[in-house]
């Protein structure tokens, strides 16, 4: 009787531990917006996949995508976008935006040195230029509380530090989520001052989502990456022509973050290879979507 007993005990235990791992399996998957129906995103959760089982994604490392078609007004991938990442120079975004936010309240004026520093912040990621828009505008904090309290859409997105001298900034967040929405609204001409900032994003500069891909060189790219040990990404609006020559532009957001690389014991390749890496896997997947693209609109783009 004990034994039928405390086998009995053991089948729950071993039930009850099953169903705890399984939860946590499910726990670190993709989280899926159930919404949406495109086969784009099987697409890019077996990219990824592919990836993973050949190594060069750790099981540390996780991964948000976003792609959203400006022409159609829909949302065609969403892989884990409301999860908040390190923002890396991605926050230089918002910090435009509150630039311009107050240029346009009149508090600030569009000076010719400020139009320097806004080409130096996007189109080289100059972290100094950076850090003199927001001096300019209060700091971190007020920067921060401008953002939220005019432009509360973008949730996931908090601007707490300056950017240290060596770069390794940590502690501002975002999310895919919230850079698709800024390009959005920044295409549909919904924040302040679009058309410069459209003339920013567009400049010449490095990118993981256009060069080095079999994107045709007609597409333009308006764009800005984010790189730091530990996050990777890149989000912007690429504009590709159909057969009949319309533009067909879509947001394309991809970030890749470990934050065990933080601490630089766990680091077990240079940073210039960790990044090479990751940027190779951005542009594969944005190879994909480009193809999903054009062929949506009746384009001939074939991935060899």
């Amino acid at each position: 009787m004990i034994n039928v007993y405390f086998n009995k005990v053991i089948g729950i235990l071993v039930c009850c531990g099953f169903c705890v791992l399984l939860g946590f399996s499910t726990e670190i998957q993709a989280a899926h917006d159930p919404t949406i129906d495109s086969p784009l995103e099987q697409t890019i959760d077996d990219v990824i996949k592919q990836f993973r089982r050949k190594g060069t994604l750790a099981s540390t490392e996780r991964t948000s995508f976003v792609v959203y078609d400006l022409t159609r007004g829909k949302k065609l991938v969403s892989i884990n976008e409301n999860r908040q990442m390190m923002a890396a120079s991605l926050v230089k975004n918002f910090v435009m935006l509150v630039y311009f936010h107050e240029v346009k309240q009149g508090r600030l004026y569009h000076s010719n040195r400020n139009r320097e520093h806004l080409k130096k912040m996007i189109r080289y990621s100059s972290n100094t230029s950076t850090n003199y828009f927001m001096r300019l505008i209060g700091g971190p904090y007020k920067v921060n509380s401008k953002l939220r309290a005019n432009y509360p859409v973008f949730k996931h997105t908090k601007i707490i530090e300056y950017i240290p001298a060596n770069g390794r900034t940590y502690r501002n967040l975002t999310s895919a989520k919230d850079l698709n929405e800024f390009y959005v609204r920044l295409w549909k001409n919904k924040l302040p001052y679009s058309d410069k900032m459209k003339y920013y994003f567009e400049l010449p500069n490095g990118d993981y989502i256009y060069k080095k891909t079999r994107i045709p060189s007609s597409a333009k790219v308006l764009n800005k990456t984010g790189t730091v040990y530990g996050l990777i990404g890149d989000s912007g609006i690429i504009v590709m022509r159909d057969p009949k020559g319309n533009h067909r532009p879509y947001v394309f957001t991809g970030l890749i973050e470990d934050k065990t690389k933080t601490n630089r014991y766990r680091r077990k390749i240079s940073f210039g290879a960790w990044v090479g890496q990751r940027a190779n896997i951005l542009r594969r997947v944005s190879e994909r979507v480009y193809d999903y693209i054009d062929n949506t609109y009746g384009g001939s783009f074939v991935l060899r």
